[in-house]
């Protein structure tokens, strides 16, 4: 029996030699981030506020809701090191990558192909960036990664329906990592619907399962925010400053009557001397900063100013929008517009900011053990992170093969192509449409609609060998 079990595992392993290949070449290469840049990069003021140091209550931040939180403490009650953190979002970003391979091998899709989205996450250079920072971007994608599995698994199990309840429930986890995250529910209810093969009674099913445990699992994080006594919960507390944000850079107070106690945020600046959405919520001499309180209670004013400005310049938010789209292609577009999002070259291994990293440093020492930076390459992993991830302009001809994909696949390959291509729309396009562009938002969504442009690729290719 065991003489059988060995042999089993050994053709199983053969089966799954380029995948377990570039597992081991991934773990070695995160082992020699761990070396190069130790023990994990701290230039961000958000993450002491992630990680909730200080005694911050779970609920007690508006600006973010506790799902990636959560996770650090979990960590945290384990060891207070600093670098065991950073190496277990290390291992989750490998298995991210295995969730892509396991979940392409389940569509008619060749082993090696399906190695491609794996090693994309595996080894890009950006990827890596987010694992090694204590930031929700990377958990998002593993939270994404694991759901879409769960749900390509329904795809071709129709029957077994607890793994598209699986995928409902994971990406509501999702949501609570980062807000955005509430367009995979949209879009996983949507594909389940038009997968349903057997008339009504299999859609009703399947709605039913797409969204009752997102529902359940929302309503737990309610109960313990109720439970615990929490003030915020983080999910859409900010909705009202956002989007006044949004929307701040174009108003125009002519076009209409501002709501009452928002005359003050009228501007006689043209839109071209204003500057990008940030600006309205972090520079503290801004107008908003200094007449308003910054909080949901205030934010309310500025929701309703927001929504009187889209419905009475509907064209120039929807150029603002666009505009912020397409510059997950061209980042340059909005013409280095400041505070209009962080570019590229902020978000590499290649810059760092002294002043900010001291000030990390000290508020995670507050509850984290080793938290000094020693970096022994940094020019070496900028230029890795440079040339070794997918490339901005990628995303035109990956949009194209996705949606020819749609058009050439059939039945579960292409309702695959649909899950990933919009999940990837979803997580592009929410935070433009609420606030702003910014290169680190577009990370999560880039891994998605590539492994969708996989899939198209290899859907025109079986296309065109049955015609």
């Amino acid at each position: 029996m065991f003489a059988i079990t060995r042999l089993a595992l050994v053709e199983r392993a053969r089966e799954h030699r380029a995948i377990l290949i570039l597992i081991a070449l991934a773990i070695v290469v995160r082992i020699g981030l761990m070396y190069l840049y130790f023990p994990a990069l701290l230039l961000a003021f958000d993450s002491p506020r992630y990680a909730r140091v200080g005694g911050a209550p779970m609920f007690g931040d508006f600006w973010m809701p506790a799902g990636y939180p959560f996770f650090l403490c979990l960590l945290r009650s384990v060891t207070v090191e600093l670098w065991v953190t950073t190496a277990v979002q290390h291992a989750l970003g490998v298995a991210t990558g295995v969730f892509l391979y396991i979940a392409l091998i389940r569509l008619p899709v060749r082993h090696w192909v399906a190695c491609i989205p794996a090693a994309a996450v595996f080894f890009s250079g950006d990827q890596l960036y987010l694992e090694h920072s204590p930031m929700a971007d990377f958990f998002l994608t593993f939270c994404a990664a694991g759901g879409f599995l769960a749900a390509v698994v329904w795809l071709t199990k129709r029957e077994s329906w607890w793994w598209l309840g699986l995928a409902s429930a994971v990406f509501a986890y999702a949501a609570l990592v980062r807000s955005v995250g509430v367009a995979l529910l949209a879009v996983l209810a949507f594909v389940a619907v038009l997968a349903g093969r057997n008339g009504p009674r299999d859609r009703i099913v399947a709605i039913c399962f797409a969204v009752i445990p997102a529902v359940l699992i929302f309503g737990l994080y309610f109960a313990v925010f109720w439970l615990s006594g929490g003030r915020y919960l983080g999910i859409s507390d900010m909705r009202g400053w956002n989007l006044y944000s949004r929307v701040a850079p174009f108003a125009d107070c002519s076009k209409f009557t501002p709501p009452k106690g928002t005359e003050v945020l009228c501007e006689a600046r043209a839109p071209s001397e204003r500057p990008g959405p940030f600006g309205y919520v972090w520079d503290l001499q801004s107008v908003p900063r200094r007449t308003f309180e910054l909080g949901p209670e205030t934010g309310r004013k500025l929701e309703k100013f927001a929504y009187a400005v889209i419905r009475h310049q509907p064209a120039d938010y929807a150029r603002a929008v666009l505009l912020d789209l397409a510059r997950f292609v061209e980042p340059s577009l909005d013409g280095n517009r400041p505070l209009a999002g962080q570019p590229r070259e902020i978000i590499s291994f290649g810059w760092r900011d002294a002043e900010v990293e001291s000030m990390v440093v000290r508020a995670m020492a507050s509850d984290y053990r080793g938290t000094e930076v020693t970096v022994r390459a940094q020019t070496f992993l900028g230029a890795y992170q440079q040339y070794v991830s997918i490339r901005c302009w990628w995303l035109v001809p990956l949009v194209f093969s996705t949606l020819v994909g749609v058009w050439c696949a059939r039945e579960n390959l292409r309702f695959a192509i649909l899950l990933y291509g919009l999940g990837a729309l979803g997580l592009f396009a929410l935070p433009v449409l609420t606030l702003s562009y910014d290169f680190r938002y577009g990370i999560p969504p880039t891994t998605f609609l590539f492994v969708a442009g996989i899939l198209g690729a290899v859907a025109c290719r079986d296309g065109l060998a049955k015609s």
